[in-house]
């Protein structure tokens, strides 16, 4: 196959280091200069990928969008003149609002930790599967990144985000590793949030003991949102916190605090 990849956060190059061992990957940056390039996924060179600026952007067999979701607007643009299949794989739900813009578009949520750690290097830190749902790529291979089709991919997304409103604020206002939630006083924090999430979205089924099963497995891990903040960077919270606020008709003010406290420390938009 021949796979596009825009951007080249972790997610990007994680996707662009192993893709390039079975397909033809191009990955896609605001990068003036073009080039061939291996990157570096923990100390280990992967197979020649190219590199081209975003405005060069053409059809391929996949396109991949591995932006955050405070950028894919600046490259809706670009998809629009495409002709193949678009997967988007950002945390939030906020991008679900795209289908209605383009012909092909599917959606994925990656369950693999990674962390960039230099331009065009990227360090593993966790190893998960791409659940990824509205169209099945027969081509789509990756022994290592483990792609699996689902049937209601919406309900996976809407899983995802659960976990994310209850680990990522916590850990990101309080500085903290994921394992910290398993205690007081983070834990009633955390519990919090999952019980407002429980209000708006009454029919999911998820549980808590699951949640607190992935802050058991990732427990020396940073959320992204604590990343971006000790960064200065922006943060998720508009697709995360902000598209859970948007769905709720009755009060949720640890969601309420949570959402202002992220967005004042958060660095520039």
């Amino acid at each position: 196959m021949n796979v596009g990849i825009i951007g080249a956060g972790a997610i990007g190059l994680l996707l662009a280091s192993y893709l390039s061992e079975e397909h033809a990957v191009t990955l896609y940056t605001r990068q003036e200069q073009e080039e061939e390039r291996s990157i570096i996924r923990d100390g280990q060179a992967s197979r020649l990928v190219r590199i081209r600026k975003i405005d060069r952007l053409e059809s391929e067999d996949l396109v991949f969008v591995a932006t955050k979701s405070y950028d894919i607007k600046s490259v809706i643009p670009f998809l629009k003149r495409l002709t193949c299949p678009v997967m988007f794989l950002q945390n939030g739900m906020d991008h679900l609002k795209w289908k209605e813009q383009l012909p092909q578009v599917l959606f994925g949520v990656v369950e693999h930790g990674a962390m960039r750690t230099a331009p065009f290097e990227v360090r593993h830190t966790g190893q998960g599967r791409i659940r990824y749902g509205n169209q099945e790529i027969s081509n789509l291979s990756s022994i290592q990144l483990r792609f699996e089709f689902e049937s209601d991919m919406e309900a996976v997304l809407l899983t995802k985000l659960f976990i994310n409103v209850v680990i990522n604020p916590v850990t990101a206002y309080y500085g903290v590793e994921n394992g910290s939630l398993l205690e007081m006083p983070y834990r009633q924090e955390a519990r919090q949030l999952f019980d407002e999430m429980q209000t708006i979205f009454p029919n999911h089924s998820i549980t808590y003991s699951e949640i607190e099963r992935i802050m058991e497995n990732t427990s020396k891990n940073r959320s992204s949102m604590l990343r971006d903040l000790e960064q200065g960077r922006q943060t998720e919270v508009e697709p995360i916190l902000g598209y859970a606020l948007r769905q709720a008709t009755t009060a949720t003010p640890r969601l309420s605090f949570y959402y202002e406290q992220i967005k004042q420390r958060e660095g520039p938009q």
